[in-house]
C-alpha cells in the first residue's frame, strides 16, 4: 500500500503489511477511489506498462519497479509517468467523487461481493423468507433469532461470523451485516452495509455504518455514510429528501457541488458524538471528532461542539477527544495506541484552520 506518510504507522499497525515501501518487477497500482468496474477488471490484465487517467488523476496503471515513488501519486507525478508507458483515457465514471459515490453503488458491490462467500451455514427454523433462500448467506458463527424476516428479493443477504440478529428484525437485500455486529429488532432497509463489530437498532436503508459504530436505539439513518467508533444517541434522526424532491446539494471545498442524487442523508465523520433526539439535515457533513445537539442544518467542522438552539460553534478540547476515544474503546476490550493518538493530535492540528474559518470559538461549551 502506498499513500500519505501521516497514516503509515497507523496502517502497519493495524494490518501489519507494508506501507510506501518500493516494488518490485512490474507492479499494478489502482486508486483508492477507483471505481470497481469490468474496465477495471480489463486494465488489471494488461501486461505491459500503461497509465490510465481521469481529468488528470491516476486510475489504475502498470509501472516497472523504480519508475514511481512511494508515497501519493499527484497530478504531476501522473504526467511524468504517462511519458514512459502507454496513456489510457479511463471512464468518466471510473472514480469516486465522494461518499455519494459509495452510498449509490454500494447495493451493486453487496451484489458482486456475495459470489465470493462459500462454506455457509442452513437456515435456523423459526424465520420468515422471502425470495430465493439461496440469496441469504449465513457464515459459521452467525447467531440468527427466530421471528426475523429476511426478504432477499431485490438482492443478497450476508450475515458474517459472529453476528446477531435478534428477534423481530426484518432484514432487506442486498445487504451485508459484519462480524461481531448486533442487530437490535431493526428494520435494515437493501444497499445496507454494516462493518463489524457494531450496534444498530431503528430503522437504516441505503447506508454504510463503518466499524465500532453504535445505533442501538429507534431513529433513522438514510443514503448517509457514518465512520467508525460514531455514537448515535436515541431518537437521533437523519434527513435524506429535499421537500422539494430535487437533487441534494453538497458543500466541497467551498463549492455547492449536486450530488446528482434525490435522496442522500449526511456524512458523519469518525469518532462523531450525536446526542439523543438531534435532526441532521440531507448531505451534511460532520466532521471527524465533532459532537452534535439539537437540528444541524448546517456543516460542522472537525472536532466542534454544535447546538442549534442557541446555535454556538465552540472547539473540542483535544484531550476530551482523546479521553472520550479511550473510555469508548475500553467498552469493546480495546485500548488507544501511541499510533492512534498521534493521529488524533495530526488530524486536531491539521483542521485548525477549518474551524478558525467557520468561526469555531475556544474554551469550554
Amino acid at each position: 500500500m502506498w499513500g500519505r506518510k501521516e497514516l503509515a504507522a497507523v496502517t502497519k499497525e493495524s494490518t501489519g503489511k507494508d506501507y510506501n515501501e518500493k516494488t518490485h518487477g512490474s507492479a499494478f497500482f489502482v486508486n483508492a477511489r477507483a471505481r470497481p468496474s469490468e474496465g477495471l477488471l480489463t486494465l488489471a490484465s494488461k501486461t505491459s506498462p500503461f497509465v490510465a487517467t481521469l481529468e488528470g488523476h491516476l486510475v489504475a496503471a502498470r509501472l516497472e519497479s523504480g519508475v514511481a515513488r512511494p508515497g501519493i501519486i499527484s497530478k504531476k507525478d501522473v504526467a511524468r509517468l504517462g511519458k514512459r508507458a502507454q496513456k489510457i483515457n479511463a471512464h468518466q465514471d471510473s472514480l469516486f467523487e465522494g461518499y455519494w459515490g459509495l452510498v449509490g453503488s454500494n447495493g451493486l458491490a453487496i451484489v458482486e461481493q456475495a459470489k465470493r462467500f462459500q462454506d455457509l451455514m442452513p437456515l435456523p427454523r423459526g424465520l420468515e423468507v422471502r425470495g430465493q433462500a439461496s440469496n441469504i448467506m449465513l457464515e459459521s458463527g452467525a447467531e440468527v433469532e427466530p421471528n426475523v424476516t429476511f426478504d432477499a428479493r431485490l438482492g443478497p443477504i450476508i450475515i458474517a461470523d459472529g453476528a446477531a440478529v435478534e428477534s423481530f428484525s426484518r432484514i432487506m437485500g442486498p445487504c451485508y451485516i459484519g462480524q461481531r455486529t448486533k442487530i437490535y429488532s431493526a428494520l435494515v432497509g437493501g444497499g445496507t452495509s454494516i462493518f463489524e463489530s457494531c450496534r444498530v437498532g431503528g430503522q437504516i436503508e441505503n447506508s454504510i455504518i463503518m466499524p465500532f459504530t453504535n445505533k442501538s436505539h429507534h431513529g433513522y439513518v438514510g443514503d448517509s455514510y457514518v465512520g467508525s467508533w460514531v455514537n448515535l444517541g436515541a431518537g437521533s434522526t437523519f434527513s435524506n429528501l429535499k421537500n422539494t424532491y430535487g437533487n441534494v446539494n453538497l458543500v466541497v471545498g467551498g463549492k455547492k457541488v449536486d450530488s446528482g442524487m434525490p435522496k442522500l442523508g449526511p456524512v458523519i465523520g469518525d469518532m462523531c458524538k450525536v446526542s439523543i433526539g438531534a435532526l441532521i439535515y440531507a448531505g451534511k457533513a460532520i466532521g471527524t471528532g465533532s459532537h452534535v445537539s439539537g437540528r444541524a442544518n448546517v456543516d460542522v467542522p472537525s472536532f466542534t461542539y454544535f447546538d442549534s438552539e442557541p446555535k454556538r460553534l465552540v472547539e473540542v478540547l483535544l484531550e476530551s477527544v482523546l479521553e472520550t476515544q479511550r473510555r469508548m474503546m475500553e467498552r469493546r476490550g480495546l485500548s488507544l495506541s501511541r499510533n492512534e493518538e498521534a493521529l488524533i493530535k495530526l488530524a486536531f492540528a491539521a483542521t485548525a484552520r477549518e474551524r478558525k474559518d467557520r468561526g469555531v470559538k475556544k474554551g469550554r461549551f
